[in-house]
């Protein structure tokens, strides 16, 4: 992977559907732990609950950070006129680059943080837990996928109320990167 390549990334559910393609985010940030990708522009097609597929594009200052050994993924997105950030975490597998594509298969738990910087408060939910117990039945996730799963949020809120991690990747962090103009 290189800076201001455009890739694609493909969200696969357990049982080997593609659910969600995200159309040509740019690389803007690669080391040995993270890539980091700008979704200004960006064509995301995503498959409903009626198997139909639905067009929607990313037009906000998003970014998103792919870890290259957590069983997570995250979103960021500044909110400038209100003054916060809203960072959305993917439970996932980690993920694989493959035919100029990022792979990674979503398991269905995020962990969403609104970040509010006019009154430094922070507000953590965990959501679509309903929908990984279903598809955990459904899609017959081994035993094992699910203490991954449970383990990979659990970590993740810890660290975000230990470390409070994700204030490195912050607004500053992204202004080098000049997305405003792609």
């Amino acid at each position: 992977m290189k800076i201001n390549h455009k890739v694609s990334i493909h969200a696969y559910k357990y049982d080997g559907c593609l659910y969600r393609t995200f159309e040509f985010p740019k690389i803007i940030y690669v080391d040995k732990k993270i890539t980091i990708l700008s979704l200004n522009k960006t064509r995301i097609i995503s498959q409903g609950k009626n198997n139909k597929f639905y067009h929607s594009s990313g037009n906000k200052d998003s970014f998103w950070v792919m870890f290259n050994d957590e069983w997570y993924n995250l979103i960021i997105t500044f909110c400038h006129k209100k003054n916060k950030a809203i960072y959305y975490f993917n439970i996932a597998s980690p993920f694989i680059y493959e035919d100029e594509a990022i792979k990674y298969v979503d398991l269905d738990l995020d962990v969403r943080l609104i970040f509010n910087k006019k009154k430094q408060s922070l507000i953590i939910k965990v959501l679509d837990e309903d929908e990984f117990k279903k598809n955990s039945t459904t899609m017959l996730y081994p035993n094992e996928l699910i203490k991954q799963t449970i383990n990979a949020k659990n970590k993740l809120i810890d660290l975000i109320k230990k470390t409070k991690f994700f204030f490195k990747y912050n607004e500053e962090f992204f202004k080098k990167f000049n997305f405003k103009n792609e």
